[in-house]
């Protein structure tokens, strides 16, 4: 039993874990899933809103570093062009190109002079970038500078320059494509300015040659991010400016670098672009340099742009995989704070199933679990209550079929056992006074059979003594008729005890019958422990309302409360098992009530053994009142004796038969008196 009773309290330990088990992992599963889900939403609008936040900064840091670019650019090349404007505004550059006409010497000129100096203060103010400022006339195709040279008469043929249609439509002052200068090597732009003569004609051109250095060193010194490059194209899509010195002097058209790229210089789209140079994705702005036409494009490789991108998204991932983290270990011990107590009341419900109710439980909670924990201890006390009232009522239902009617009742019956207390308390003091009145009965029936057989046996011996001295009756008749009279006198009182004494026992059988009636009223009362597990199921009803309530609570708590309608769904089934526990109680219970049934059925086969002595009694009635007819008998007689002493032998045959046919029925009465008597010595009634 011992080993038994072991292996099932392990087994019930490793369904307790299994369960226990169940409710961490659905409590995990269930709060940390949608968490989960919530935060991994959070973290990817982080990332997107961060990824828009940072590439707008981004694209602002590269579009302003080719605005400041082309900004830069496009000051430079403007200092140089009003500068040129200047030059092209001056009246006596003006007027000298009125004066030479075709195949006249430009150096004859009244205004030469004026205009070379002219030409050399300007040159002399920036020497550094100004290479040389000159001049050239259309109508004598020649050609001055401040330097001093003059070119031969024809020899300068302005429209035969690749700058001049430029100039033709631009109207105005123009930046030319760089070429390089053949006496230095170094690439120049000339800054172009048309003059024109009274009449709207272009008489000629002022314009200074410009040096390119100081605009590659203004691209060296802008810097795009640690890995961003800057190209400066001009105009006609030359690159003038490169990290990558082997596309220098080649046309942007010709370079490895997107065709989104080409197409837009070439429509003079400028903006924001992404593109692929060089193999590498790339994000850059494309921007015009004012009046230069020169244009700027900046690019960042994909990596670096997206770098602080990265970083926001891996940090973000540290940090909400921290905060999971964190939330798996709090929720885990949340969940076994709440899965100890359930799983203490789950064993305890699984012993009380089983019969065992010496249980206690140590759970220390304030919330439903406490309540629930504690309507199962008072559940087990009142269940212990009951068994000893089931022990007690079985115990007094022995005594009473053992005809022990002496009884105590000890335990306080509680409830609706207090009616089966009282019933069997009624039942005591019923059967006593009932068994009382038949012995009684049964002892005077059986005096009064004695005396009956002894006076038939007198009876008998005179009638036989009569036979043999007939002679001697005459006198003595009319003692034997007075006594004949006595006789009869006193069998019909014995007649009359023996009716009472049937009365008394029908009286008997009628008590007897109530007896069995409260036995029915005891078997209704154990029905009435049926009302004693609706109490208990009650309590499982209040564990499923305060599991409801704990789910209305959980659904107004929101999101964050799913988790805990699962804890209070969980609850109910706890509810559920109790009311299987409680359903195996009241097998426990009903067997019990069998026990009651088995108690009504030995009061029943009392009852039958009391209506079998009920038919005895009301059969010995019968024969006392047919010994009372044979005593009158006899007295009618005596007379006829009177009347005639002829017939004495006659009558006296007819008394001897009769004698001895009262002296057998006497001993048949005697002896069921006496049965009777041992039958009522079984009941303890003092």
């Amino acid at each position: 039993m011992g080993e038994a009773k072991k292996q099932t309290r392990m087994q019930t330990a490793q369904e307790g874990s299994a369960f226990k088990g169940s409710i961490k992992k659905k409590m995990l599963t269930r709060t940390i899933t949608p968490t989960v889900a919530g935060l991994l939403i959070a973290a990817v609008l982080i990332a997107i809103i961060a990824g828009v936040q940072i590439k707008s900064l981004e694209d602002q840091n590269i579009k302003n570093c080719s605005l400041n670019a082309a900004y830069q650019i496009s000051e430079y090349f403007t200092k140089y062009m009003e500068v040129s404007r200047q030059l092209g505004a001056n009246q006596e550059l003006a007027d000298l190109f009125e004066q030479v006409q075709a195949g006249s010497p430009i150096d004859q000129a009244e205004q030469y002079a004026s205009v070379i100096a002219t030409m050399t203060n300007m040159h002399n103010t920036d020497a550094d970038n100004i290479l040389v400022c000159w001049a050239a006339d259309v109508d004598s195709s020649q050609c001055i500078e401040d330097s001093g040279y003059v070119s031969t008469i024809g020899e300068w043929d302005i429209t035969t320059r690749s700058w001049y249609a430029q100039v033709l439509e631009a109207g105005t002052t123009i930046v030319t494509e760089p070429y390089e200068n053949s006496s230095t090597g170094e690439m120049v732009a000339s800054i172009v300015t048309p003059v024109y003569d009274g009449s709207g004609n272009m008489a000629g051109v002022a314009a200074l040659d410009l040096s390119l250095g100081a605009v590659v060193d203004m691209m060296e010194e802008q810097k795009l991010g640690d890995t961003g490059f800057l190209l400066l194209m001009t105009k006609e899509g030359m690159v003038m400016f490169a990290d990558d010195a082997g596309i220098l002097q080649t046309s942007i058209q010709e370079i490895d670098i997107a065709d989104n790229v080409k197409q837009g210089f070439a429509e003079d789209e400028y903006g924001s672009y992404v593109y692929r140079y060089a193999g590498n994705k790339n994000y850059g702005y494309m921007e015009q340099a004012g009046d230069s036409r020169w244009v700027v494009l900046s690019g960042m490789p994909n990596l670096e742009y997206n770098m602080d991108l990265y970083k926001v998204i891996g940090a973000t991932i540290l940090l909400f995989g921290i905060m999971i983290a964190v939330m798996c270990v709090v929720i885990s011990r949340i969940a076994m704070g709440i899965v100890r107590p359930v799983h203490q009341l789950h064993h305890v419900a699984e012993r009380i199933a089983g019969g065992d109710l010496d249980v206690e439980l140590e759970v220390e909670s304030d919330d439903e679990i406490g309540a629930v924990a504690a309507a199962i201890d008072k559940t087990v006390i009142r269940l212990k209550d009951y068994i000893k009232y089931i022990d007690e009522i079985a115990e007094v239902l022995g005594e009473i079929a053992q005809g022990n009617l002496l009884f105590t009742l000890k335990q306080d019956y509680a409830g609706e056992f207090g009616k089966i207390k009282d019933a069997l308390e009624n039942i005591s003091r019923t059967l006593t006074q009932t068994i009382r009145g038949i012995h009684s009965t049964a002892e005077q029936v059986s005096s009064g059979a004695g005396q009956i057989a002894q006076a038939a046996q007198s009876l008998a011996d005179g009638a036989t003594s009569q036979a043999s001295a007939v002679e001697e009756l005459f006198a003595t008749v009319t003692d034997i008729s007075e006594r004949v009279r006595e006789n009869a006198d006193y069998a019909a009182g014995a007649a009359d005890g023996a009716d009472e004494v049937r009365k008394n026992i029908e009286s008997s059988n009628e008590d007897m019958r109530l007896l069995v009636k409260a036995m029915e009223e005891i078997n209704e009362c154990s029905n009435a422990i049926s009302a004693i597990i609706a109490n208990i199921e009650e309590i499982a009803d209040q564990t499923n309302l305060l599991s409801l309530n704990a789910s209305i609570e959980a659904a107004r708590a929101g999101e964050m409360g799913r988790g805990f309608a699962v804890v209070a769904n969980e609850v109910g089934n706890l509810a559920k098992e109790s009311v299987s526990a409680v359903q195996k109680s009241t097998d426990l219970i009903q067997n019990s009530i069998d026990a009651v049934e088995r108690g009504m059925n030995l009061v029943n086969e009392t009852a039958g053994k009391l209506a079998e002595s009920v038919a005895g009694v009301v059969g010995l009635a019968d024969k006392m009142n047919e010994l009372s007819e044979a005593a009158h008998g006899q007295t009618v007689s005596l007379n006829e004796v009177e009347q005639g002493i002829h017939q004495i032998s006659a009558v006296v045959s007819d008394n001897s038969a009769m004698a001895e046919e009262s002296a057998a029925s006497s001993e048949e009465l005697s002896a069921e008196a006496t049965a009777l008597n041992d039958m009522m010595q079984i009941f303890v009634v003092e």
